[in-house]
């Protein structure tokens, strides 16, 4: 795993602040002034005693950090709010522009997770973005919503399927996490194995079709055309034969067909229907 790079602290300080709402950061910037102001104004006490001295000392030290922070902090929060009304623009554009899977595969990987983010965010979740770069373990963003916690890993991938080693991956930070489920998104597809993998686990499978979809759903006004995604959706996953459920490609591990894939049904070991 990568090693995260150090920052300073003011570094860190416009982190927070460009990853908050910018009314929040323009009003922190506001309080902060007055708070530092309100010391920095304040007189330096003197004294010829030794021990008042010692006493008032670190009164002293704060008062004296006072006049340099009632500045610094305003700039710095002004700065991040910036920096996230820019961002939310951004995101409002990605989301609102696509037109098609073709689309949402041409972007940066950057521009794709806050693509993936912001589709969350319209569906109601709080999103944390830990802005990828390969010192997140994996995770690329953080969801909330009802009191659970989900994370998500976004990979842009246009023509390779989704292996069973990135999703064991994200499984295992959903435990570390201690995350209630965990959610892979990606623009391509997915193994049969990798399918398999998390049929019966908390991990929610999210390819390109389905994206795409999902996207549509959230636009103010819808460029990717629905009904060509609903017949993509019947003709690659086929209702099962005997409950009407969508089915899912396994691969066959017993019998003379050992190794092979085939269509299982999603509701399966309640319902055993194949073709």
């Amino acid at each position: 795993m990568a090693r995260k790079k150090k920052t300073s602290p003011i570094e860190d300080l416009l982190d927070i602040a460009s990853s908050i709402n910018w009314k929040v950061s323009l009003l922190i910037a506001l309080i902060s002034y007055f708070i530092f102001h309100h010391f920095a104004i304040q007189a330096i006490p003197l004294s010829s005693d030794l021990q008042s001295v010692t006493n008032s000392l670190p009164k002293q030290i704060f008062i004296n950090f006072s006049k340099v922070l009632q500045y610094i902090f305003p700039v710095i929060f002004i700065i991040g709010a910036c920096v996230s009304s820019f961002k939310n623009k951004h995101r409002i554009k990605l989301v609102d522009k696509q037109t098609g899977i073709d689309s949402i595969r041409d972007m940066s990987w950057q521009d794709f997770e806050l693509l993936v983010g912001e589709a969350f965010r319209r569906k109601g979740f709080e999103v944390k973005e830990n802005g990828g770069g390969g010192a997140d373990g994996g995770i690329d963003l953080v969801l909330t919503k009802n009191g659970k916690k989900s994370i998500v890993q976004c990979k842009r991938w246009k023509t390779f399927s989704i292996g069973v080693p990135l999703i064991r991956e994200l499984y295992g930070a959903m435990t570390s996490e201690r995350a209630n489920d965990c959610i892979f998104v990606s623009s391509g597809n997915y193994t049969a194995e990798a399918r398999l993998f998390a049929e019966d686990k908390p991990i929610w499978l999210i390819d390109g079709s389905e994206l795409s979809k999902m996207i549509a759903e959230v636009q103010v006004q819808p460029n990717i055309v629905k009904p060509s995604l609903l017949k993509q959706s019947v003709t690659t996953s086929p209702q099962c034969p005997l409950c009407g459920s969508a089915m899912v490609k396994r691969i066959a591990r017993k019998g003379a067909n050992a190794g092979n894939e085939f269509w299982g049904c999603s509701a399966y070991p309640r319902c055993r229907g194949t073709s």
